[in-house]
């Protein structure tokens, strides 16, 4: 089982990153593959009045009871042994570190059991960034883009927090904060020249599927 989380703040290029990813030969070569994506990750829990940082903890744990129960699996069958290249290639998008940045006020601490059984489970880190003078821009070319619902999210959120282009600066300080406390294998990848072929052929010779 090998798999790799992805992390960065809005408009980083996650999305673009997986569907570039998911194009590549070594991606589409691989016997089985999952692709847990935000809506299980994170904002499955959108709909909770009360999104607390335990909220994130039980929502993760039930993402990780189905990578459990895959190793369990692979574990059983010789066919599914490492490097028989039958084994699960899963990626996460989003996990604790964007939950605790997000829902347990930067406590990454309090989520380091997750981070274990990450580790334990295969996992490896790509936190995408993008050049601090650029994520304004990145923003704001965001907000053209998508649709009034997002739209909506971002200006109440610029309503609480004043400057949204520094807001997501200092919330990128924060990854990269979270991927220096994780103790999972990492990378960081420099997303801000939009070249996603090169960003996907450095995640692809850091992850080695």
């Amino acid at each position: 089982m090998t798999g790799l989380l992805l992390e960065g703040i809005v408009a980083s290029g996650k999305t673009s990153i997986i569907h570039e990813l998911q194009r590549h030969p070594s991606w589409r070569n691989r016997g089985a593959k999952l692709v847990l994506s935000e809506f299980f990750t994170e904002r499955a829990n959108e709909h909770l009045r009360s999104r607390t940082a335990e909220s994130y903890r039980v929502l993760m744990q039930k993402n990780l009871r189905l990578l459990e129960a895959a190793h369990h699996i692979e574990v059983a069958s010789p066919l599914l042994a490492p490097g028989a290249g039958n084994d699960l290639c899963y990626l996460l998008e989003r996990f604790h570190l964007t939950n605790a940045i997000s829902y347990a006020d930067r406590a990454f601490e309090s989520f380091r059991d997750v981070d274990h059984e990450l580790a334990r489970l295969g996992c490896r880190l790509a936190v995408l960034v993008v050049d601090e003078m650029m994520v304004g821009p990145r923003i704001a070319e965001a907000y053209r883009q998508r649709g009034p619902r997002w739209q909506a999210y971002q200006d109440r959120l610029e309503s609480l927090v004043g400057n949204i282009g520094q807001h997501y600066v200092a919330t990128q300080r924060s990854f990269r904060d979270g991927a220096a406390w994780s103790t999972l294998e990492q990378i960081i990848v420099d997303t801000t020249d939009k070249d996603w072929d090169r960003c996907v052929r450095e995640i692809l010779e850091f992850w080695e599927i």
